[in-house]
């Protein structure tokens, strides 16, 4: 490094004595515009340090490629804080908020577990259960049977209640919603089960606009909430074959929704059919540090968590508790929310 800079100071002052030469005189010529002054005598590449020397000769180089390797560390760091490029497209359109907060109407409160909530869209009916706020044991005993380690038990607590809807997304509401038509009532009722998690998020963005509520999937927390409706045992509502469709009873095959038992608060088809999207990053030990008020899961993480079993899981799969990976699961079904935001309490 030392031996290249000393050949560009050769180099240099071999031009300047050329120059100084060629001009008959030791003094370099004022610049164009002086107001008559002398010129400062600029030092000689070889009154120069080194490193002085190194960056006249460099500076712009330098600043273009560290411009250029800083713009990259921000892309880089984009890319791990919104996990793909589907997320930051969400990021560009909708700021820090990866999931886009575009409420314009108000959300109801509601007054107690199960009450009843009926927006319709296109002509088609979007029937919501509330959830109140509340706490709740998530996770799962050691003793569960087909329990995973990852299922951590720990206490989470919701500071407001949150409406969601009694059944998972039909083709129905799909094809409304993001294909402009509607479907024959002979499948109309079928769950979409086959949907990535980039389209049932952009599915709650455009029925938000259309409704003009926030509407988002459910985090993870706010899923098992919903879905044990005050109750602690794997299958809320009943035995497995009465709440649930899953690889003992489908036949293969997905079945149209409310067929089988709700639980406390009316929701149904929480256990098995069509396995549903959550709105949390996926990270085996997040229950071991997992916040207890309102968790929204991990910050960062590539793959999306998936609840509930789907019609060709086994019945452990689709206990309350059970939880998955998008890297097993690429395709699920989903169900959607609408919080509810409380007003802010004035500073006294």
């Amino acid at each position: 490094m030392k031996n290249s800079i000393s050949n560009f100071k050769k180099q240099n002052e071999r031009r300047e004595s050329r120059t100084r030469s060629m001009m008959g005189n030791s003094k370099l010529p004022k610049y164009a515009g002086d107001w008559g002054d002398e010129v400062p005598k600029q030092k000689s590449a070889a009154e120069l340090s080194d490193w002085a020397y190194f960056w006249k000769r460099w500076d712009h180089t330098i600043i273009f490629w560290g411009g250029l390797f800083l713009l990259f560390c921000l892309w880089l760091g984009l890319w791990r804080y919104c996990g793909s490029l589907v997320g930051m497209e969400h990021f560009f359109r909708n700021g820090l908020s990866r999931d886009g907060d575009f409420a314009v109407k108000k959300v109801p409160r509601g007054e107690f577990g199960g009450q009843k909530l009926v927006l319709k869209n296109d002509g088609i009916e979007y029937v919501f259960r509330w959830c109140p706020r509340g706490n709740f044991r998530m996770g799962s005993p050691e003793s569960e049977k087909g329990r995973k380690d990852e299922e951590t038990p720990h206490r989470v607590t919701f500071s407001s209640g949150f409406w969601i809807l009694e059944t998972e997304i039909t083709e129905e509401m799909w094809d409304s919603v993001m294909r402009g038509e509607n479907l024959s009532e002979k499948k109309s009722k079928l769950p979409v089960w086959d949907v990535s998690w980039s389209d049932a998020d952009a599915f709650c963005e455009k029925l938000g606009r259309m409704l003009e509520f926030r509407v988002k999937l459910p985090t993870e927390a706010q899923w098992e909430y919903a879905c044990r409706a005050e109750n602690s045992r794997p299958f809320c509502g009943g035995e497995p074959d009465r709440v649930a469709w899953h690889a003992g009873n489908s036949g293969g095959k997905v079945h149209p929704v409310k067929k089988k038992r709700g639980n406390l608060w009316f929701i149904y088809d929480m256990h098995g059919n069509a396995a549903e999207w959550c709105r949390d990053r996926y990270e085996v030990d997040y229950y071991v540090n997992s916040p207890e008020k309102d968790p929204l899961g991990p910050r960062q993480g590539r793959t999306r968590v998936v609840r509930g079993g789907s019609f060709m899981a086994e019945i452990p799969e689709c206990r309350a508790a059970a939880r998955e990976s998008q890297l097993r699961v690429r395709k699920a079904g989903f169900r959607i929310v609408l919080e509810f935001v409380p007003k802010k309490k004035k500073k006294e």
